[in-house]
């Protein structure tokens, strides 16, 4: 799609032609692939980074609801909590430069939807690189993981404004990696088994980053995407509460049943975003739940219908 430059801009050059004097050089634009390229080596960095340095373990003890709750401060903790804000950082800097947003004041209120997926796929890198097996492994993990995020940064200007040039085959991959990085952070905190006070709260705050991240594209209106992403939280919080009383549930089983609420919850609310909540769309939702919950009785330990 074309911009142009803005109205006010060509007039006062015409002004100024007119009484003889010099027009100023247009506004050079920045090339967001440039600003990809940068802030996508610098997260690869920062994740060889941690691989490399240590830290000392701490404990963080606190009450809550009558009982004692251990947080352990770890470095891969440390890690995760500095590339997220790194690459939230470096994905309002891209988004920043799109012409939609070039003449926008209070451009964060505009760009923080466009954080989340970036943030996710980071922390999945921080928790998984670390388990590779080889030092081999590990750089081609790294390599990915910079690739994935590279991919994700193309998608996300590429989805500012609906109508631009491969807007819904980046819309399709954005939410492929929305949906694999949600099955993937409900696994990490799942099989901690942890109390549901703290299990419940982050995975509440993953589905709230990756629900925004989904129904972005639905709204022009941020708040009304945060607030649903909440009420997704909200949920998926609820249910991990109830599934740690379930004892006999494997992690896959439990994860796999994260991710199918999520999926539903998202869906159904960007039907009804979109003014296509119908009872038949109701109905479609029943059945792929069903089936799904099918497949999962076949293939998940621990799990019976």
């Amino acid at each position: 799609m074309k911009y142009d430059l803005p109205i006010n801009f060509n007039i006062a050059n015409r002004v100024r032609t007119l009484l003889g004097q010099q027009a100023p050089k247009p506004p050079q634009q920045i090339d967001y692939r440039d600003r990809i390229s940068i802030v996508t080596w610098l997260v690869v960095f920062g994740l060889g980074l941690s691989l490399l340095f240590s830290l000392p373990s701490a404990n963080i003890t606190f009450r809550a609801l009558g009982s004692p709750i251990s947080i352990q401060l770890t470095k891969t903790l440390v890690a995760a909590s500095f590339l997220a804000f790194l690459v939230a950082t470096g994905t309002d800097s891209i988004i920043r430069i799109h012409p939609r947003f070039m003449a926008v004041r209070h451009t964060l209120l505009r760009t923080w939807p466009f954080w989340t997926l970036p943030m996710a796929l980071v922390i999945i890198a921080v928790f998984v690189l670390p388990l590779a097996p080889s030092g081999l492994v590990r750089v081609l993990g790294l390599l990915v993981s910079g690739g994935l995020i590279g991919l994700a940064f193309f998608s996300l200007y590429a989805t500012v404004e609906r109508g631009q040039p491969g807007f819904r085959r980046a819309r399709f991959m954005l939410d492929a990696l929305a949906y694999g990085s949600a099955l993937l952070l409900f696994l990490f905190v799942y099989q901690t088994r942890t109390r549901s006070l703290l299990s419940g709260s982050l995975i509440a705050m993953t589905a709230v980053l990756l629900a925004v991240e989904i129904l972005r594209s639905t709204t022009n209106q941020p708040l009304t995407v945060l607030t649903y992403g909440l009420i997704v939280g909200l949920v998926l919080g609820q249910v991990t509460w109830a599934l740690n009383y379930w004892s006999s549930l494997s992690d896959l089983t439990g994860g796999l049943l994260l991710l199918l609420i999520f999926y539903l919850l998202v869906g159904i609310t960007q039907q009804g975003l979109q003014n296509r909540l119908t009872p038949r769309v109701l109905f479609e939702f029943a059945i792929f739940a069903l089936v799904a919950l099918l497949l999962i009785a076949v293939v998940g330990p621990g799990f019976g219908l």
